[in-house]
């Protein structure tokens, strides 16, 4: 049995990196914000416009003490994350923003 190819790095969809913050009342747990995030973004862009969007949570840059992180994407998507992600107002009932 073979094994399947990889696709050559000029074929690949080149990735964007997006840093994010949180400011909110309390303290935000990882798993609850990527929760939001993905409600946020299935709500505005739909569930084609999410998948087409790529959107990969960069997991060990996010730090529980300055709430901030990382979210990649495709290089034409970026738009539409920023705007999933500042569309986010409440999560896990505290009330927050995230920024960009």
């Amino acid at each position: 049995m073979t094994e399947p190819r990889l696709l050559p790095p000029s074929l690949r969809p080149t990735k964007r990196y997006i840093v994010y913050e949180v400011i909110s009342d309390g303290p935000i747990v990882y798993t609850e914000l990527v929760s939001a995030l993905w409600n946020s973004s299935l709500e505005f862009l739909g569930e084609m416009g999410t998948a087409e969007a790529g959107i990969w949570f960069v997991h060990k840059t996010y730090d529980e003490k300055t709430q901030r992180g990382i979210v990649k994407c495709r290089h034409d998507a970026v738009e539409n994350v920023r705007a999933a992600l500042s569309l986010i107002s409440v999560i896990s009932e505290a009330k927050c923003i995230v920024k960009i």
